[in-house]
C-alpha cells in the first residue's frame, strides 16, 4: 500500500511538472501575441502599429441615417418626393510612417450610401446604392496628392448637417497636388494645382467641355488660440475649343475666384462655441462661392460660368458673389445648437438678359439642434429655408412666369462614429 501510494505521489508530481512545462512553453506565445499589436502614440489615440512594420494604422468611420421631408413652391407635387431616406456607412483607414523627411501619411474615407433618388435632389428614382471616395490622399515633406478638400475653400459647411444638405459656401472635393509651407506659430501658405471640373457650370449653350489645364490655387491660413482666417484665390482657363468649328469665342481666356474667410474662438459663451465669417467672389467661377448651393433656384437659371452673346457670337463671363456665416453654441457638453445662413447675388451679361437669364439674388437660413448623449453617437435635428428672387420674371418648369422661388427642408439624423 505503501509502495502504490508513493507511485501515485510520485506519478501526480511528474503530471504538474509537465503542466507546469507546457505552460512555460506557453508564455513566449502568449508574450508575443500581448506584443503583435503595439499602440503608437506618436499620432495621437487610436493608432496601432501595423505588425512587423514601423507604419501606424488609425481605423475609423461612421454608419449615418438620415430622413429628408422638403418642398419646392415651384415644383409640383408629382414632380418631386416630399419624404425620402438616405444611409450612408463609411470606413476610413489613416496610415503614418515617421521618416527623416518627415510624415509619410495616406488617407482613405470610402463611403458606401443606399437610399432613393440617389443623384437627385428631388429624391426620386427608386432606391440605389452608390459607392464612392470621398477623401483618398498621400502627404509627404509638405506635398499632398490625391482627392482632398480643394484647398481654395475654408469653413465648407462644417456644421451644416447631412447628404444631401445645401451649399452656403465654397465647399467641393477635388484631385489635387499640392505644397504647404509651414512657417510656424499656426501660420501656412499653400499652392494648389486643382482638377476643378466639379466646379465647372459650362455655359448657358448647354456645354460643359473641360479646360486643358488645371485650376490655379493659393491660399495663406493661420490658425491661433483666437480663432483662424484664411485667403484664398483661384485662376482657371476658359475652354471654348468646343465651339471652334462654329466660330464662337470666348471673351475672357481666364476665369478667376477670391475667398476670404475668419473664425473666432468663443469660450465665454461656451466651451467650443466657434463663429465662422466667410465671403467669396467669382468671375466665370460660380462654382467657387457656392451660389448654386441652395435648392431653390430654378435649374435652368442656376449660375453658368459663362453664357452666350448672339449679337457678337461669343461666350461672356457671369459673375457671383456670396457672403455666409455660421454659429455654433454648446448649451451643455451634449447639446449644441448651430445657426447658419447666406447672402448671393449673380450678375449675368446683359445680352443673357435677352435670351431668357435673368440676375438674381439667393439667401438661405436655417439651424439644428444637436444632441450626443454618449461619446460618437449624435442625432441631428436640422431645419433650412432658401429663396431666390429674379430681377426678370422667368419661366418655371411648366412655362409660367415668376420672380421667385423658394425651397424648405427638414432633416432629422443620426450617426455613430468609431
Amino acid at each position: 500500500m505503501k509502495s502504490l501510494m508513493n507511485n501515485l505521489l510520485l506519478g501526480s508530481v511528474a503530471g504538474l511538472a509537465m503542466v507546469g512545462t507546457a505552460a512555460a512553453a506557453d508564455l513566449p506565445v502568449k508574450a508575443k501575441a500581448a506584443e503583435y499589436v503595439k499602440i503608437c502614440s506618436t499620432y495621437g489615440a487610436g493608432f496601432y502599429y501595423i505588425p512587423g512594420t514601423d507604419t501606424c494604422l488609425k481605423v475609423g468611420g461612421f454608419v449615418q441615417a438620415d430622413y429628408y421631408y422638403q418642398d419646392y413652391d415651384y415644383l409640383n407635387n408629382a414632380d418631386f418626393q416630399s419624404s425620402y431616406f438616405r444611409s450612408r456607412a463609411s470606413l476610413r483607414l489613416d496610415a503614418r510612417t515617421q521618416t527623416e523627411y518627415g510624415t509619410l501619411r495616406s488617407f482613405i474615407d470610402l463611403r458606401a450610401t443606399y437610399g432613393d433618388g440617389l443623384g437627385n435632389v428631388y429624391g426620386d428614382g427608386g432606391d440605389s446604392t452608390a459607392l464612392n471616395l470621398d477623401k483618398g490622399y498621400i502627404q509627404f515633406a509638405g506635398f499632398t496628392f490625391g482627392k482632398v478638400q480643394s484647398f481654395f475653400d475654408y469653413y465648407a459647411d462644417n456644421n451644416v448637417w447631412g447628404f444631401d444638405n445645401v451649399e452656403l459656401t465654397a465647399d467641393e472635393d477635388v484631385t489635387a497636388a499640392a505644397y504647404t509651407a509651414d512657417f510656424g506659430g499656426g501660420l501656412t501658405a499653400t499652392i494648389s494645382i486643382e482638377d476643378d471640373s466639379s466646379r465647372s457650370n459650362g455655359d448657358s449653350l448647354g456645354e460643359t467641355a473641360q479646360p486643358d489645364i488645371p485650376a490655379l490655387i493659393a491660399n495663406i491660413n493661420y490658425e491661433g488660440e483666437w480663432g483662424g482666417f484664411q485667403v484664398s484665390g483661384a485662376i482657371r482657363q476658359l475652354d471654348d475649343s468646343y465651339y471652334d468649328p462654329v466660330g464662337i469665342t470666348t471673351d475672357d481666356s481666364v476665369g478667376w475666384a477670391v475667398l476670404g474667410g475668419v473664425k473666432f474662438n468663443l469660450p465665454t459663451l461656451g466651451d467650443g462655441d466657434k463663429l465662422y465669417i466667410e465671403a467669396a467672389y467669382g468671375s466665370a467661377a460660380a462654382g467657387y462661392t457656392g451660389i448654386n448651393g441652395g435648392y431653390s433656384t430654378i435649374s435652368d437659371q442656376a449660375a453658368q460660368d459663362l453664357y452666350y452673346n448672339p449679337a457678337t457670337n461669343s461666350l461672356q463671363s457671369g459673375d457671383a458673389w456670396t457672403i455666409a456665416a455660421e454659429l455654433t453654441h454648446y448649451f451643455t457638453p451634449q447639446v449644441f445648437g448651430v445657426l447658419y445662413g447666406n447672402y448671393g447675388e449673380l450678375s449675368v451679361p446683359a445680352a443673357a438678359v435677352d435670351t431668357g437669364f435673368s440676375d438674381y439674388n439667393i439667401w438661405t437660413v436655417g439651424g439644428s439642434l444637436n444632441w450626443a448623449p454618449v461619446k460618437n453617437l449624435i442625432f441631428v435635428a436640422q431645419y433650412t429655408y432658401a429663396q431666390t428672387s429674379y430681377d426678370n420674371p422667368v419661366l418655371n418648369p411648366y412655362g409660367s412666369f415668376i420672380d421667385s422661388s423658394d425651397n424648405q427642408q427638414v432633416l432629422l439624423s443620426v450617426r455613430r462614429s468609431f
